[in-house]
Formats: C-alpha cells, structure tokens, sequence
C-alpha cells in the first residue's frame, strides 16, 4: 500500500473541513494551513521524499501540531467524540509532515480516565492505600520489590564499593543523589499555590550562561553528577535557544548528565534540547481533575490543560530517553490523581518501550500569603502512595525531593525511593561555595525542608546500605 493511500484512508479531508467550519471561528485561515500542509506532503512523496521535500513538508510540522492544541484548548470545556476525531487526525497529520510516519495517535487525554488502563497496576496502587492493610506490610513489601529491581553489584562500580548491611541485615539498592539548577524565578502563569506565580511580589532572577556554570561548579564540587535545570515560564527569557546554550556549556565543562522541569515545549524543541545534551524531562501534571486543573491555573499558557499532559509525549518523542511524572499533593484528592498517573504512565510506556519511567509526589506544605492548602495530605498518605507506585511500577525511579523532612525522607529511602536530591537551592544563582556554605532560600520556589548537608545524606543512605550513584545509571555510574 503506498504511503499517498494511508493518507487518504487515515485522514478524512472532508470531514476535516466540516469539523472546521462549524467549530473553528478561524475556519479560512486554519483551513488553507492544512490545505498547504497536505499538498506539502504529497509533492514530498511525489519527489520520492527527498531531503528537499521533507524539508518542505516538515516546515509545517510544528504549526499544524500547535493548531490541534490550540482547538482542544478552545473547546475543553465541551470537549466530545468529533473533537477526540479531529485531534486524531491533526495528529496523525503532523506525525508524518515531522516524518515519524504512520503512528498511533495521541490519545492521553482520554486515557488517563478510562477504568480499563492498567486496570491491574491501579488496584495495586489502591491496595497499598487501603487503611485496613497494616502499614508495616505495605513499606516491607515496597522494600522487598525495590531491592529485587535496584540491587547493584559491588563489580559495577569497580569493587570500590562492598556491600553493607541495610534494615534488618537486607543489603541495599542503588540511590542516585541529584540537585536542581534554578535558572530563573520569572514566570507568566497565575498557579495559585505556587511561589513564582506572577502576581507574587517575590524577587526575580534571571541567570546568564556564565551564571549558570558557576552555579553547575559549585553542584559538581560537591559531587553532583546529575543536574536538574529548572524555570519558570517566561518565553521572553527562557526559550529553547535559552535552554540549549545553558546546555551545551554545561555539559562541555563537567562530566554530568541533565534533565529539565521547564514549560512544556512542542516536539521539534524538545528534539533541539536533546540534541544539546538532556537525557530527561520532568513535567509534573499537578492534578489530573480538568476542573480541578483550571481553577488552579486560571491564567498564562499553565492553563492549557491537553498542551501539558502530552508534554511528555513529546518528550519522547522528540528523543528524551527518562520521562518523569508527578501530582502535586494537596491540590485535590490523591487516589484518583494517582490513579489517573499510573494510567498516564502506562500509556507512555506501552507506547515507548525503551524510556525510562519516573515518578515523584511533590507535597504542598505552605504557599503565597493568600493560599490555603484545600486537601492537605498526612505522612502515612504519603509513604503510602510511594509505596503503592512501587507496586503498581516495579522498575520505575521514585523521586523524593528535599520539600520533605529528614526523618520521613529517611524512612521512604530505606523503603522505596531510588533517586533524591540534597541540600537544594529553589533559588536562581542560590548556591554558595565552601564547606559551610548555606544555599539562599529567600524567593524561592517551595520551601525547602530537609537543609541537612550534601555528606550527611549520603551517609544516611550508606548506613541505610544503599550504593551512592551519582550519574544515571545509563550513564556509567560514578561513586564517591
């Protein structure tokens, strides 16, 4: 079958155009885009796909993609079959102008939703939450599965590293130490619970590249061989072209590897921040409840609720190898926001076999001035939960950042967690150097909770008999 008769069986035109004019108030101006788009695309089979011609048909790749989010955005709140329809085939028409050719569409939004997706790994999470299961259980068995997943041999890093003894004799698991990078504190979105929001009378920061590798020295000083690069959203300063220097200089002075909790960013920029050098993206969904999600992020690009739940798709998309996941606790009730995740999770899986998986569960513990916590989450809730994904997640990475006090970020390590940050800055440019530097707090993102020193981590997890890593795993890990 040729490539020409996909198109015309996959793709229904007419029905394109009607959806269009009934339900586009810019009908003529959308219509003649898919119009060019189309007859891009079969002059690029005609050529035989060229380079030239897939030159051309690509260039209208990105504006097609923005398009179908910008209808799912317009019509969210009355969202039906026929939108589900043409968002497919926007889909499946930018899939092959960006030449990834005849894909399954994107389909998370219905998804997350849906009681049938990973209807198994949700009743593990739900077991794992169920009150009447006593708690020691719960953490003993999550303890069990991450050892069974995570153990690492001594001989992987060289023999420098024997195994210890962790809780009741058991011998650990790899954990790896990571920091965040804050890049700039500007922000355009109106998130009520967060610290960078717009309205918030908060100083700003803004680092330049140099800044920025300042910054990355003083992390890989002390050890740090993943670096996590965070902003807010604020186009006018942070774009990709941002992104990408900050990238290439960093890693063209330290041996690290990078991720980044940044906006969601179209396909073609997340490839361009691959090509810089990321190998992983976190972007936080914060609630799965579409209601939920906009009376929470009333203003600012946040607000498009389908552009941010495909980020990660994109991501992957566009060649981000570890896709990291996250609900924000507090925000509305957390087993069907979990629910939804592990649903979430298991799409992007099934549909990228070989990406890594991660997840994290961000706790609110305060906000700006005028903000109340409308479902705050107890501690045994949270160890809960974090046990509940590693059940229904065997192999996935559990984050836990440092929001979290030292005690119960003890316990989950000894428990489920497999990656964790320490003595973290929220702050652009917060980290000093020196061994009794303390990192700037003041206009930051989230309180940071847990302040202990970098070396008292470790030898918590150490004594926890865990082994250190401190680059990803595919990346050659380094002890120290």
């Amino acid at each position: 079958m040729s490539t020409n008769t996909v198109i015309e069986q996959n793709i229904d035109w007419g029905f394109l155009e009607r959806y269009l004019a009934e339900r586009d108030p810019h009908f003529a101006r959308h219509w003649e885009l898919l119009r060019e788009a189309r007859a891009s695309l079969e002059e690029n089979i005609i050529v035989s796909r060229g380079e030239t011609g897939q030159t051309i048909a690509s260039s209208f790749a990105e504006r097609v993609e923005r398009l179908r989010y910008q209808l799912l955005h317009e019509r969210e709140e009355v969202l039906d079959g026929e939108d589900f329809r043409a968002a497919e085939m926007l889909d499946l028409l930018f899939a092959r102008l960006s030449g990834q050719g005849d894909r399954t569409p994107r389909r998370a939004i219905q998804v997350v939703h849906d009681e049938s997706v990973a209807a198994e790994a949700v009743a593990q999470l739900e077991a794992c939450l169920d009150r009447q299961r006593p708690l020691e259980d719960v953490l003993a068995s999550a303890r069990r599965l991450t050892r069974e997943h995570f153990a690492v041999s001594p001989t992987v890093h060289g023999g420098r590293e024997q195994d210890q003894a962790g809780p009741n004799g058991s011998t650990g698991w790899r954990v790896l130490v990571y920091a965040p990078l804050y890049l700039s504190s500007y922000c355009v979105n109106y998130c009520l619970y967060c610290g960078f929001r717009f309205p918030e009378k908060v100083p700003r920061r803004w680092l330049t590249t140099e800044e920025a590798l300042e910054q990355a020295q003083i992390l890989t000083n002390r050890g740090m061989r993943h670096i996590l690069l965070v902003a807010g959203d604020y186009p006018q300063k942070t774009d990709v072209e941002y992104y990408s220097e900050i990238i290439r200089a960093i890693r063209g002075q330290f041996p690290v590897s990078l991720a980044v909790e940044i906006a969601p960013q179209s396909t073609a920029g997340y490839a361009a921040l691959v090509e810089a050098g990321i190998i992983g993206v976190t972007l936080y969904q914060e609630t799965y409840d579409w209601q939920l999600y906009q009376h929470f992020h009333p203003r600012g690009p946040k607000s498009h609720y389908a552009w941010r739940l495909e980020g990660l798709e994109r991501a992957a998309e566009g060649g981000v190898k570890r896709l990291g996941l996250g609900i924000l606790l507090g925000l509305g009730d957390p087993l069907p926001d979990a629910k939804a995740m592990v649903r979430h999770a298991a799409y992007l899986k099934e549909r990228f076999a070989d990406r890594r998986i991660a997840f994290s569960l961000p706790r609110i513990h305060e906000g700006p001035a005028d903000f109340v916590i409308p479902h705050p989450v107890d501690d045994e809730t949270l160890i809960r939960l974090y046990c509940g994904l590693r059940h229904a997640f065997p192999q996935a990475e559990l984050v836990l950042s440092t929001r979290e006090p030292p005690s119960l970020r003890d316990l989950l390590a000894q428990t489920c967690i497999t990656q964790m940050s320490a003595a973290s800055s929220t702050v652009p440019g917060g980290y000093r150097a020196g061994a009794e530097a303390v990192e700037d707090q003041d206009g930051g993102q989230f309180p940071v909770v847990d302040r202990r020193p970098v070396e008292e981590v470790v030898a918590m997890l150490r004594d926890a008999g865990h082994h250190v890593t401190w680059q990803v795993p595919e990346f050659a890990p380094v002890t120290k």
